[in-house]
């Protein structure tokens, strides 16, 4: 049986891990990325970075496994603003 703590940990994982899905899929359909902010994407990827490495140091997959998924919606960001942009 999961405990509270953990079942909001889990939901917390999810949301954070799509943070940018949903702009990937509007810049991928509309092909527009103008009003996208290259700094709000660099912080995206670094924020999902730095969190990979402390999770890694913490050997805790919540961590590490979340902003994984999260780097990579920031990095396709990343090449469709590079693209589109």
């Amino acid at each position: 049986m999961i405990d509270i703590a953990s079942l909001f940990g889990l939901l917390g994982s999810i949301t954070a891990a799509s943070l940018f899905f949903p702009q990937v899929w509007k810049s991928y359909k509309t092909k527009k990325t103008q009003d996208l902010s290259w700094f709000g994407i660099i912080i995206g990827m670094l924020n999902g970075l730095f969190w990979i490495v402390y999770g890694l140091f913490r050997t805790d997959p919540f961590i590490y496994a979340t902003n994984l998924i999260l780097f990579i919606g920031a990095f396709l960001l990343m090449i469709l603003k590079r693209k589109y942009g």
